[in-house]
């Protein structure tokens, strides 16, 4: 009995120690591996401990060890059941329906499988739910969800999760996209009013496609765009782009949110924007913010320094002493651009060419919240359309990207288009 609330409690530990690595902006590939392979290890030693007759959970990790080892079971009643019950604390407002998901996310079977169609056939509210779901698990929507009709009449969450399902599914056509910004093209006004994130979606699904009117309707988008929020969406995938034109409006985000201003300029990998992030790194005030914007751009590691009070500027106590700490060595930064600045590379990223390779690269070294954007540079660079869960497996993520077309061939494919 202690045996088994140590293998219970070991579970519970892993669990929260991988959610807790992919809330992390960067988590080397390795750690994660590890930590799941124990993960699933515990799972199935707790499957097979019988009979079932644990109490339900109590917390989120409680549920997902009490769904997982549950719907890996030969038996379909006791699999039906773990559906159910999963299907049924997705509607519940804590962690436990995060928990829920994850355990039908990780464990898929064709017997979840129908329980969450039927959910999604009887509740409208979890629809977007499942919906990410499958698209994590890089499974195949029934073709009625993606219909034009069928999206006019979804409420616009479901149909900007349908539509990011879609644009990274390499057999959806163009025109489910482009027929929702064409009015940005034409400079009309559109018969009914575009949400937002079906807006962004769409304009992504065209960008992915290499339709040259979804690059227009992204300027158009931005110039149109009176709230500051959501014109952050439209200016990550002007940064994803990697247009030099949209360079001046990046750089004008770090004077308002320095953070998402220097990453924004990391993405888009312009030598102006990694020499501005590098003086970032030069003003204690901001180089924090600098820090991981560097490390996309170049790939090195700083170390830290004390931070010490900027000549000349006038602080009060309490401003002095919120500033006792440790800093990125930003001598390292001038280094490592005085040695590297001469390269001929146009577009940087981890301190190498932006390329395919050198996405696939960091994509193989590491995972967390960056692999959404790496994911969606990896799309454009291939020009086209990728698949992968970023929050699956990551055996199963890393198995995925070596099954991608060479990539010499594609960039030579991509050199010559």
């Amino acid at each position: 009995m202690i045996e088994l609330e140590s293998l219970l409690n070991h579970a519970k530990a892993l669990y929260r120690q991988r959610e807790g690595c992919l809330q992390k902006n960067r988590v080397d590939m390795s750690q994660l591996l590890d930590v799941e392979a124990r993960l699933r290890e515990h799972i199935y030693a707790l499957s097979r401990v019988r009979p079932f007759d644990d109490a339900e959970p109590d917390d989120a990790a409680d549920a997902f060890i009490y769904i997982a080892k549950r719907l890996i079971q030969s038996d379909k009643a006791l699999q039906a059941e773990a559906a159910e019950y999963a299907c049924e604390l997705l509607l519940e407002p804590d962690a436990k329906s995060g928990a829920a998901r994850n355990a039908l996310l990780l464990f898929p079977s064709k017997v979840s499988y129908q329980s969450m169609y039927r959910l999604y056939k009887s509740n409208e509210y979890l629809r977007a739910v499942i919906i990410y779901i499958l698209t994590q698990q890089s499974a195949s929507l029934p073709d009625e969800l993606i219909k034009q009709a069928e999206l006019t009449q979804q409420d616009p969450l479901l149909q900007a999760q349908i539509l990011n399902y879609a644009a990274n599914d390499i057999d959806t056509e163009l025109s489910l996209f482009s027929d929702r910004y064409t009015h940005l093209i034409d400079q009309i006004d559109p018969k009914n009013e575009v949400d937002h994130a079906v807006l962004l979606a769409s304009i992504w699904g065209g960008m992915v496609r290499q339709d040259p009117e979804s690059y227009i309707a992204l300027r158009r988008a931005i110039e149109n765009e009176s709230d500051d929020l959501q014109r952050l969406d439209f200016l990550r995938l002007a940064a994803l782009s990697g247009d030099e034109d949209y360079y001046p409006i990046l750089s004008g985000l770090i004077e308002y949110t320095p953070a998402i201003g220097y990453y924004f300029l990391a993405l888009h990998g312009s030598r102006e924007s990694v020499e501005i992030i590098l003086t970032g790194l030069q003003h204690p005030r901001t180089s924090e913010y600098a820090e991981e914007a560097w490390w996309l751009s170049t790939g090195q590691v700083l170390a830290k320094i004390p931070r010490i009070s900027v000549i000349g500027e006038e602080e009060t106590s309490v401003e002095q002493e919120e500033e006792i700490g440790f800093i990125p060595d930003a001598g390292e930064a001038e280094q490592w651009w005085d040695k590297n600045a001469s390269k001929p590379v146009s577009r940087w990223l981890a301190g190498e060419s932006h390329s395919l390779t050198t996405i696939q690269n960091i994509l193989n070294d590491y995972g967390g919240q960056i692999s959404t954007d790496l994911f969606d540079l990896y799309s454009l660079a291939m020009q086209s359309p990728v698949q992968i869960g970023q929050y699956n497996w990551h055996a199963a993520r890393l198995q995925k990207l070596k099954s991608v077309p060479d990539n010499a061939t594609l960039e030579l494919a991509v050199q010559h288009a």
